[in-house]
């Protein structure tokens, strides 16, 4: 399983709220900062108002599923902070991929994926 650098600390998701830049979707608010290591690290914030905890540990479980299946590139040194919006709770798997990748792409920290790769081809690796 491919584990993912994460954002622990209070202080660095406040240096990303406070200093990144955002981009919002449907599902998902994105706020982004390059970072100064050699990877890409990621947080994940759900709010007690959308449920549960059993409902918000299901969101982020498939938040961070939808981000491990996606391939960054090797250079790329970023802080990711992914931030749930309520209609997230009845969305797919599938769907939330498809929200990340098209804010990732917007936000110019993804390269559009070719259109002859499939999604299988892409968990085949």
């Amino acid at each position: 399983m491919n584990q993912l650098e994460t954002l622990k600390k209070n202080s660095e998701f406040q240096l990303v709220f406070e200093n990144g830049h955002s981009i919002h979707g449907k599902y998902l608010v994105v706020y982004f900062l390059h970072n100064s290591f050699n990877c890409n690290r990621f947080g994940f914030c759900v709010g007690k108002k959308l449920g549960s905890a059993v409902c918000r540990n299901r969101v982020k479980r498939r938040l961070r599923e939808a981000v491990r299946q996606i391939v960054f590139p090797n250079d790329s040194a970023w802080d990711i902070i992914f931030v749930a919006r309520y209609p997230v709770i009845t969305a797919d798997l599938k769907v939330i991929s498809i929200e990340i990748e098209h804010i990732l792409v917007k936000a110019k920290l993804l390269t559009k994926p070719n259109k002859g790769e499939t999604e299988d081809s892409r968990c085949e690796e």
